[in-house]
């Protein structure tokens, strides 16, 4: 592999990315733009709307109806003495009717209730869809730079392996070292040229994914440059608080076991009468243009009070008094359950997220530690004191403690927002 071929690889890896990359995105703006283009929560947002709507006074307020009518009547008599005969009738009629229920056992206003509880715990699915989105693309953001990190180091062990292979060519010209050690240096060399490769595709593929996470077509048209900083180190009992009172899920699960008691006081309200208020004014003429003169006219005005009261109903509203207690029962149930389940969730994350933090220190100690031998190590394989196994190996041990770097910081980032998500923060 001639150097010339080396230096294009490396010079189209470095730019594979940057060639269709038009603007420098940050994490702020990406969460904007998925936000804003997320088709899922769109439907979510449009579910909103809709709860919005069927939270209407309606139950509350008259009703007011128009009629109106004309017909027309023939009908023809044959008789021995008269002969035929036709008669002919026209009918006219019109009215107007209002209708109000004064009382329904409180039904209307927990009707009225509930849909407000539903257009809220609509509201909160809307939350819970944005901070999962938001989730989503701190997770694929990071994991860009993570994965442009690990290029970079990859790029940096091509280049050493470049110069070991160059090196170990002129000792060989010389007759300083054997063939096997040239041979080795160039399968080395080789190897980190595959790494660089594979690693190239895991970063366009990062890119793509992020790209349809923020429906921004099929052209990465953006760039990513950051590092990771994390937070200072979060209090566990604060954040269990917050979580209790202030997570999404649990909110919704709360709203859930309110909605069930809303259901059972709409049971509730068909054991008591009902009221309501009718009044109309109804027109009505009748033609009968075969006699001269000759019809028929009333109007007049109507009203009165109407009251129902279900006395027995085959036991039917305990039957359904008793499933909406027990449905009531469930989503109490449920609540406790989903508490249970995300506190679990909190107390796992929290250790990944504690440890991932220790780790993350003790490996960029590891990091600067092997940067420094490597360094060392090239200078004694340049002077021939170290062979080229030896000083592969501490090509590795330099790589390893790299990626186990990267790897603790980006658990230990991912970690940290996902218990500020825990906690309800995501979307404050």
């Amino acid at each position: 592999m001639t150097n010339h071929r080396l230096k294009t690889i490396i010079l189209l890896l470095s730019l594979s990315l940057a060639a269709g990359a038009q603007k420098l995105m940050t994490l702020d703006e990406a969460i904007m733009q998925a936000l804003e283009n997320n088709y899922s929560l769109k439907i979510s947002r449009n579910d909103e709307v809709i709860a919005g709507n069927n939270v209407t006074p309606a139950p509350f307020l008259p009703t007011l109806t128009g009629t109106g009518r004309q017909s027309q009547t023939t009908s023809n008599t044959r008789s021995s003495s008269a002969g035929e005969d036709q008669t002919r009738t026209n009918l006219y009629s019109a009215g107007v009717s209002l209708n109000w229920r004064l009382f329904d056992g409180f039904g209307m206003f927990t009707e009225y209730s509930r849909q407000k509880e539903l257009l809220s715990m609509s509201s909160q699915r809307v939350k819970i869809n944005v901070e999962t989105l938001i989730m989503r693309v701190c997770t694929e953001y990071y994991n860009i730079i993570v994965q442009q990190n690990r290029m970079e180091s990859a790029l940096t062990s091509l280049t050493i392996s470049r110069a070991r292979y160059e090196n170990a060519e002129e000792k060989y010209l010389l007759g300083v070292i054997s063939g096997l050690d040239l041979q080795q240096a160039r399968i080395d060399l080789n190897a980190d040229s595959s790494a660089v490769l594979t690693q190239q595709e895991t970063v366009i593929s990062a890119y793509i994914r992020m790209t349809n996470l923020l429906n921004a077509g099929h052209e990465i048209t953006f760039n990513i440059s950051d590092t990771i900083i994390l937070a200072p180190e979060i209090d566990v009992d604060s954040l269990r608080e917050r979580t209790l009172l202030y997570n999404n899920q649990l909110i919704l699960a709360r709203q859930g076991e309110k909605l069930s008691q809303y259901d059972i006081d709409l049971v509730r309200s068909d054991r008591y009468p009902t009221i309501s208020f009718s009044t109309g004014y109804n027109f009505s003429r009748n033609e009968f243009p075969w006699q001269a003169n000759s019809y028929n006219q009333s109007n007049g005005l109507n009203w009165g009070l109407n009251l129902s009261w279900n006395i027995f109903s085959g036991l039917e509203t305990n039957r359904r008094m008793a499933n909406a207690r027990i449905e009531a029962e469930s989503s109490r149930l449920a609540y406790l359950d989903i508490e249970n389940e995300i506190l679990g969730d909190l107390d796992l994350l929290y250790n990944t997220y504690r440890n991932n933090r220790i780790v993350t220190n003790f490996e960029t100690q590891s990091a600067e530690v092997a940067r420094a031998s490597l360094e060392i190590a090239m200078e004694r394989y340049r002077l021939g004191s170290l062979s080229g196994l030896e000083f592969r190996e501490y090509q590795r041990n330099y790589l390893n403690a790299i990626n186990r770097r990267l790897t603790a910081l980006y658990q230990a980032k991912i970690s940290e927002i996902g218990l500020r998500l825990l906690a309800g923060e995501l979307t404050e």
